[in-house]
Parts: structure tokens; C-alpha cells; sequence
């Protein structure tokens, strides 16, 4: 039996790997939050690395945003493939390759194309990642710790999230991008060959002996490692010798992918990838006092407490609650959002100049507000006070739960092939919301973007409630 000293050390040594294995994750946090770099340098000084200058639309300025998920869906596809023919800790690697190239492209970029190939490879590095990482994370974790295992790789994200916003002060947007190359080639070359293959897998591919040694080190010497071999094999013998993609169609996986996508898709337009790409340019039409990248490091900052909050409660609370409770925040900062920035468009005061005919001065004119004078006191910390609330809102349930519940929903036979379909999925609706940003402020105006925003997560709620399946503490094969 094993004892709880040795217990707690078994778990601190798989909390190694699971950092050691989330790691490239920093990168990948740097590649989400970079844009609103990008946005507050190029304002300023939009000079590049070899001292010529770069334009930059409003509709480019959207796709340096979206760009990475447009890149992560060829990331998503190969990877699906890639996982299962080459293994989980060899596709990390194999993964971070593209994200080197672009990051590389974006350093020496002479114009805003060049910049937009470096995001598509950073996206398929996203998606190649995504999909490896997380699968390997959830077959290596004790189940009583899986739940907060999976929420370590959106914590790292976070950590890269707000280092590239505090990076973006005193460095320029290229710059930022350099330190984006060497934290991957760590990853790459030093972090990732020194763990062991996922167990599970190794028993999938028939590699018997050596998913004993590594579920040893994992389990610990209280675990029956024959049973265990014995009950991974029942949940995937139904789905051992798949070959191609028609599994993905089967009653039962269909209805799990139905239930992911809809998931997806209620994250997504409920702001998620848009609060993280886009702080700087929502909170830039309100008089905020607080710098730009400073409001963006505040937001991002919330993302990483929730995370950590988050990894804290959901093995215990589990993913529905978690779920339903951050849908709750995001519905009421949005609402709150959206009312504050109707009514201050409405009570939008123009200066009138009226001519006065004074003996003393004819000529002379005297600005005059209609109605109301300006007021000292300002409201404008409102903005950044409602979007760190829905920062804090989707880092605690409808931002990573749809990524915890993709590998989660399926046996590891089809594991990183469903779970690439589902992300996928999500990838091509992050990418649309991102790029219906600017279209969708401009038709709604932007008091109605943020309404729509918390009707989505109205509408998310019951969805969870009605479908989603629970998966904290159970067995995913």
C-alpha cells in the first residue's frame, strides 16, 4: 500500500512533467496575447528590425489576430495523423518546429505579409501542440489529478500571455518574437526528450513492457499494473484496428463531437480568443487613463489567477460547475459592458460654437456644451473593470474546458484523431470571431457586440446544463 508521503511525491513528480511538458505552452501564450504588442508599438513607431516601416489596416490588423487559427487547422489535421503514427512525446517536438520558423519570419519581417506567414506557422504550431500535449498530459496523470494536470497547460499559456505584454514595454514588437525562439528551443531540445512516452499508447501500439516500466514509475507500487494493462486494453479493443476516419461517424462518437462543437462554439463567441487578441483595441475608444499595454497586462494578469483557481477546484467542483459558473460571470460582464457603452454613446456631449455680439468684442466666440458641462470625475475605468471580470469569468470554465474535455471524451485507439476533428472545430470558430471583430462591431455597434456576447453565454449555460457529460474522476481509457 502506498503511503501518503509517497503518494504526494509520485504526484510532485508527475507536476514536473506536466510543466516540463506544457512548457512550449509559453510560446504558444505569446503567440495569442502578441497582437496587442503589435497593436500599441506599431501606433507609436512602426519601424521594423531593419529600420523600414510597416502598414498595417484595420482588416490586417484583424488577421494578425485570427491568422494563428487559420494556421492551427493544417496544424490540427496533420497532427491528428501524426500523434498516432509517431508517438505523443516525439509530435511535441516535431511540433514546435513550425512555431521556430514563425516566429523567425516575424522577427526579420519587412511588411505586414511577411508577419502574416509567421502567425500561420505559429497557428500550426498551436494546433500540432494542442493536440499532443494535452492528449499526452491526460494518459500520464493520475485521474484524481487529471482535471488540474489539463488546466497546467492553459496556466503556462497565461504566464506567456502576460510576459509578452510585459515583455512589450521595453522591448519592440520583433524583439518580443526573439525571445519566442529560444524559449522553443529549449522546449524542443532539452525538455520534451527527456520524458517518457505516453503508457497508454505504448499498450495501444503493443508495446507491452515498456508501458509497464513507465506506468510503474507513474502509478506507483500500489497499483495492480496487470489489471490496469488489462482495462486499458477492454476500453480500446473496440477501436484498437481503426483504420481511416469512418470511427468518427460510430453513434457514440459523433453525438461527444456534437456535443464539443457546440461547446466550441459558445466559447468562442463569448469573447474567449477576442479578450485575449484584442484587449488593447477594445479598451482604446474609452478615455482609460491606464496605458494601453498596462490595461492589457491587467486583463491578461486575471486570465492567469483564474487559471490557477481553476486548477485548484476542478477535480473537486467538476467541469459542468466550473462550466456553468464561468458562464455566469461572462453573461453579467458583458451585459455590464455592453449597458455602460450604450449609455455613454448616448450621452456623447459635442462642443457648439456660438458667436456672442459684445459691444466690447464682436468678433469674440465662447465654446458651450449642450445641456451638460464636462464632469471631473470619470467613469472610464468601467471598460477595463467589466473585461477583467469576463478575463476572470472564461479562464475559469469556457476557455480551457472545451480543450480538458476533447481528450477526455474519447479512448485513447482514436484519441488525438477525434480530439483533432473537435479542435479543429473550434479553431475555424476562434478564427471567425477574431475576424468578424471589426464587421460585427460596425454592424451590432459596439454595445451590441458586447450584448450578443453575454446572450451567448445565456444560451451556453442551459446547453451545459442539458448536455454536457461530467468527466471528473472517471476513467478515459
Amino acid at each position: 500500500m502506498e503511503s501518503v508521503s509517497e503518494r504526494r511525491m509520485r504526484y510532485g513528480k508527475q507536476s514536473l512533467m506536466f510543466l516540463a511538458t506544457s512548457f512550449g505552452y509559453i510560446s504558444v501564450g505569446m503567440s495569442l496575447t502578441w497582437p496587442n504588442a503589435f497593436a500599441s508599438d506599431v501606433r507609436v513607431n512602426n519601424s521594423t528590425f531593419f529600420g523600414t516601416e510597416i502598414a498595417c489596416s484595420d482588416w490586417q490588423m484583424d488577421m494578425v489576430g485570427s491568422m494563428i487559427f487559420l494556421g492551427s487547422l493544417p496544424g490540427f489535421l496533420f497532427a491528428g495523423w501524426l500523434v498516432r503514427a509517431l508517438g505523443r512525446r516525439w509530435s511535441m517536438v516535431v511540433a514546435s518546429l513550425p512555431g521556430l520558423l514563425g516566429a523567425l519570419l516575424i522577427c526579420l519581417a519587412l511588411s505586414i505579409e511577411m508577419v502574416l506567414v509567421g502567425r500561420f506557422l505559429e497557428g500550426a504550431m498551436f494546433g500540432m501542440m494542442g493536440v499532443a500535449a494535452r492528449t499526452y498530459i491526460v494518459e500520464i496523470a493520475d485521474t484524481e489529478i487529471r482535471g488540474s494536470a489539463s488546466v497546467v497547460v492553459n496556466l503556462m499559456m497565461q504566464v506567456g500571455s502576460v510576459s509578452v505584454l510585459a515583455l512589450g514595454i521595453p522591448l519592440r514588437w520583433y524583439q518580443v518574437s526573439f525571445v519566442s525562439i529560444g524559449l522553443l528551443a529549449c522546449y524542443c531540445l532539452l525538455l520534451v526528450p527527456s520524458l517518457p512516452e505516453s503508457p497508454t499508447y505504448l499498450v495501444v501500439t503493443g508495446k507491452e513492457e515498456e508501458a509497464k516500466a513507465v506506468l510503474r514509475r507513474l502509478r506507483g507500487p500500489g497499483v495492480d499494473i496487470s489489471k490496469l494493462l488489462q482495462n486499458l486494453k477492454k476500453q480500446n479493443e473496440a477501436l484498437q484496428n481503426t483504420v481511416g476516419w469512418g470511427f468518427l461517424l460510430q453513434r457514440d462518437i459523433l453525438r461527444r463531437e456534437l456535443i464539443l462543437f457546440g461547446l466550441f462554439l459558445i466559447a468562442n463567441f463569448t469573447g474567449v480568443q477576442v479578450i485575449k487578441a484584442n484587449t488593447a483595441r477594445m479598451l482604446a475608444s474609452s478615455d482609460l487613463a491606464l496605458d494601453g499595454k498596462l490595461s492589457a497586462i491587467l486583463v491578461t494578469f486575471v486570465l492567469f489567477v483564474g487559471n490557477f483557481f481553476m486548477l485548484l477546484i476542478l477535480d473537486r467542483v467538476g467541469r459542468r460547475r466550473c462550466l456553468v459558473l464561468s458562464l455566469c460571470l461572462l453573461l453579467v460582464a458583458y451585459a455590464a459592458l455592453g449597458t455602460f457603452t450604450f449609455y455613454s454613446q448616448q450621452d456623447t456631449v459635442l462642443p457648439v460654437e456660438i458667436e456672442l455680439s459684445v459691444f466690447a468684442d464682436a468678433n469674440s466666440t465662447v465654446e458651450y456644451f449642450y445641456e451638460n458641462p464636462p464632469a471631473e470625475t470619470s467613469w472610464s475605468w468601467v471598460p477595463l473593470a467589466c473585461l477583467m471580470l469576463a478575463a476572470l469569468g472564461q479562464s475559469m470554465g469556457s476557455g480551457p474546458i472545451p480543450w480538458i474535455l476533447s481528450p477526455e471524451y474519447f479512448p485513447t485507439a482514436i484519441r488525438s484523431q477525434a480530439m483533432c476533428i473537435c479542435t479543429l472545430m473550434g479553431s475555424i470558430q476562434a478564427f471567425a470571431s477574431l475576424q468578424l471583430f471589426s464587421p460585427m462591431q460596425n454592424l451590432l455597434t459596439e454595445a451590441g457586440l458586447y450584448w450578443t456576447y453575454s446572450c451567448t453565454a445565456g444560451v451556453g449555460i442551459v446547453y451545459t446544463l442539458l448536455f454536457l457529460e461530467e468527466t471528473s474522476g472517471a476513467s478515459v481509457g
